[in-house]
C-alpha cells in the first residue's frame, strides 16, 4: 500500500475536476505493479538528514542520509494540478561552483531482471536567481558516485529538464524543451533494463501510461548500468545560486505505481 494511500491526501491547487477517491483508487489497483520507494516527505520542517522511511515504505526503502552540507524538509509541499500530494518537500540549496546539498536514501536494491522501473517526481526551481546552470537530480545510482548512475532533473548548465548518464562523454546527455524556472513540474522517467533504453516525459498525463514515441528525452543505458541495476537514490544539486524543492518521489514497477489513485484509470501500452 503507497503513502496516498493510507491517509487523506491533499488536494493539488487548479481546476481539475478529480474522479471521487475511492472509485479511483479502485480503478487503479489491478494495475498496480510493485511499488519500490516512495516518499512524501511528510516529516517535520527541518533537517532532512535521519528522516523517515515513512511508516507501511516498501521493503528495502531506506531513510535519509545527508552527504554534504545541509539538506532540507521544508513546510509545504509541491502541488501541481490531476496529481494529489501530502506532506512537505524536500528544499535543497545550491551554492554556486561547488557540490552542494545531498542526501541519499536506499531502495530494493533494483535489479536487472525486474525488466521496467518507473521513476516519478514533482521538482521545482524554489528561488528565482540571475544565474544559471548547475545542475539539482535525482540520481539513481550505486553506493559510490562513480558508480554507473543516472541522474534525472536539471542538467548541468543545461537549464533545462532531461537526463544524464553521468560519464562525460558525448552523447551522455539527452535534454528536453522544457526550461527549468519557478514553476512546478512532474518528471517521469522509465529505464527499461531488458532493451537497455531510459525515457523522460515532462508532465505527462496522469490517465494513462504515455508512449514512448513521445518521450520528451531519450538515451541509451550504459552496459555498465544496465548490468548494475540501483540501490540508492541521491538527491544532488551544485553550481548555482537556488533553492530546488523535490516531493512526491515514487518508484515502481508499473506507471500507476507512481500516479497518485485519485489521478484515475491507467491504460497499459504494453
Amino acid at each position: 500500500m503507497d503513502n496516498c494511500s493510507r491517509r487523506l491526501p491533499r488536494t493539488a491547487r487548479g481546476s481539475c475536476n478529480h474522479r471521487p477517491y475511492r472509485s479511483s483508487l479502485l480503478a487503479l489497483s489491478s494495475a498496480r505493479g510493485e511499488l519500490l520507494f516512495s516518499d512524501s516527505f511528510d516529516y517535520p520542517a527541518g533537517n532532512l538528514d535521519g528522516q523517515g522511511p515513512p511508516p507501511g515504505s516498501p521493503p528495502g526503502q531506506g531513510g535519509w542520509i545527508k552527504i554534504n552540507h545541509k539538506p532540507r524538509v521544508v513546510p509545504f509541499g509541491l502541488d501541481l494540478p490531476g496529481i494529489l500530494t501530502a506532506g512537505n518537500s524536500a528544499g535543497l540549496y545550491s551554492i554556486p561552483n561547488m557540490i552542494s546539498d545531498e542526501a541519499y536514501a536506499a531502495i530494493g536494491p533494483v535489479t536487472p531482471d525486474i525488466g521496467v522501473v518507473w521513476i516519478g517526481f514533482l521538482a521545482r526551481k524554489a528561488s528565482d536567481s540571475f544565474r544559471h546552470g548547475g545542475f539539482a537530480v535525482v540520481a539513481v545510482i550505486g553506493a559510490s558516485i562513480t558508480d554507473p548512475s543516472v541522474g534525472i532533473g536539471t542538467i548541468f548548465e543545461r537549464n533545462r529538464y532531461g537526463l544524464d548518464n553521468d560519464t562525460g562523454e558525448r552523447g551522455s546527455r539527452s535534454v528536453t524543451s522544457v526550461p527549468v524556472d519557478m514553476r512546478t513540474v512532474w518528471l517521469v522517467t522509465k529505464l527499461d533494463f531488458t532493451t537497455g533504453n531510459e525515457y523522460l516525459w515532462v508532465n505527462p498525463s496522469p490517465e494513462a501510461e504515455p508512449d514512448i514515441a513521445n518521450a520528451d528525452a531519450w538515451l541509451p543505458m550504459t552496459a555498465a548500468f544496465q548490468s548494475a541495476g540501483f540501490p540508492y537514490l541521491r538527491l544532488r544539486v551544485g553550481y548555482t545560486h537556488a533553492i530546488f524543492q523535490f516531493d512526491e518521489l515514487r518508484v515502481g514497477t508499473t506507471f500507476a505505481d507512481v500516479v497518485n489513485p485519485e489521478a484515475g484509470q491507467i491504460t497499459s501500452r504494453n
